[in-house]
């Protein structure tokens, strides 16, 4: 056969690592498993690619060795293979599936620290950068770059072979898919940074052109870039909701121009304490006072003198 017509990477199902990160801290990663939820993708993948098929397609699985990614594997061939709803055309003997050592994830150090520890490296690499930051004892995304190109070199003089199937699967992990995809259609390391993880069975396919024999990738990569633009988008669309009640609206009065200037010299007016409210009366009363006082002084008989 030759090169195949087309290369589909597929990330593993839902594991209980995805679920519970803190399993990690026990369970040694190449032994997390699959949940139910993730089996269920698995078949769900095994459909879809049981669509993307043709009858007369042969099939070559290139697998991680991790239990996450060897389940997912078995799913997808379960579903490939079943007849149900009807007969497949593509018999389990006649599927050769390899495990790969060079697709295991990459390495994060044996058992992980606690989840504060891990969020200080997670913060730590973010700032250092995704593809240069080593894993205190494992790995940065730059080692699994140099095993993923030995690989691809191996795949790519398989391809010589007349006995290689039509169709190459690669089951691998979220990050391994796009070390693959940089080191194929050389990517820088900034672009390669910029990437978001491919969601759990989802399908990157690559097919190849008739007219010049390279392979193009038929899928929009999503990257962290667009996803920032997205939500600026986002919020420069929501505005303040109106209100559904009527806004009342304020009595004007008379509308004259002597109205007018009565409502401006009442909205300026200074608010008055009692003292100052009372202040005109009191000055009255006190100038009464004074009057009635002289009146009085005036009416007095004189008296006579000696």
């Amino acid at each position: 056969m030759g090169k195949p017509r087309m290369i589909i990477l597929i990330r593993h199902a839902q594991s209980e690592g995805n679920k519970n990160r803190e399993i990690h801290q026990t369970v040694p990663d190449h032994r997390v498993k699959l949940t139910p939820d993730g089996w269920k993708q698995a078949e769900t993948a095994g459909l879809k690619l049981r669509s993307l098929l043709r009858p007369d397609d042969t099939l070559h699985f290139f697998t991680s060795p991790y239990r996450r990614t060897r389940e997912t594997t078995e799913g997808i061939l379960n579903a490939l293979t079943s007849s149900n709803p009807t007969p497949s055309p593509f018999p389990r003997h006649t599927i050769k599936v390899y495990e790969e050592p060079r697709l295991r994830e990459q390495d994060f150090g044996n058992f992980q620290p606690g989840s504060q520890e891990m969020a200080r490296m997670w913060a730590e690499r973010a700032e250092y950068g995704h593809f240069f930051y080593r894993i205190p004892n494992g790995e940065s995304a730059a080692d699994a770059y140099d095993r993923v190109s030995g690989f691809n070199d191996t795949l790519w003089r398989s391809f010589s072979s007349d006995s290689f199937a039509s169709v190459c699967v690669l089951v691998t992990h979220g990050l391994m898919a796009r070390v693959f995809l940089m080191k194929w259609y050389h990517f820088s390391v900034e672009y390669f940074e910029d990437l978001r993880n491919v969601d759990h069975c989802e399908f990157v396919v690559m097919k190849r052109s008739r007219e010049n024999q390279k392979y193009i990738l038929q899928n929009e990569l999503r990257t962290w870039s667009e996803l920032r633009r997205e939500r600026r988008r986002e919020e420069e669309v929501v505005r303040e909701p109106e209100s559904p009640v009527p806004v009342r609206k304020r009595w004007v009065g008379v509308k004259d121009e002597e109205g007018e200037r009565e409502r401006r010299r009442l909205r300026g007016a200074k608010r008055q304490n009692t003292k100052e409210m009372f202040a005109d009366d009191i000055d009255g009363f006190e100038v009464v006072k004074q009057k009635d006082a002289q009146q009085q002084q005036d009416i007095e008989p004189m008296t006579p003198q000696s």
